[in-house]
């Protein structure tokens, strides 16, 4: 299992934008082959903080997710709509021997 956490902080002014393209993105990611969740949090201490956890059932799915068109398409127009460089986590699930 890959999960994914995106962090993103988005300029005051951008949040009706970034929101739009964004649950554009979750709307058709969640419809996606080996997607276990995806999801947009709002922080509670940083209003402009916002962070995408994805969960994937593997590296073939989140390959297969890297192709899609909505997420090509939000990569291109996510710099519009934050103060800084999205950060990105991703993380396999690890289990104790």
């Amino acid at each position: 299992m890959i999960l994914i956490n995106a962090i993103f902080e988005v300029k005051e002014t951008e949040f009706d934008n970034f929101l739009a393209d964004i649950n554009k993105l979750i709307d058709s990611s969640k419809q996606e082959a080996g997607c276990l969740s995806y999801e947009l949090f709002q922080s509670t201490t940083a209003e402009n903080r916002f962070v995408m956890i994805e969960n994937w059932a593997d590296q073939a799915a989140v390959e297969q997710h890297n192709q899609n068109p909505d997420l090509i398409a939000f990569a291109q127009s996510v710099g519009n709509y934050v103060t800084a460089k999205p950060v990105i986590h991703v993380t396999e699930v690890a289990t104790a021997n």
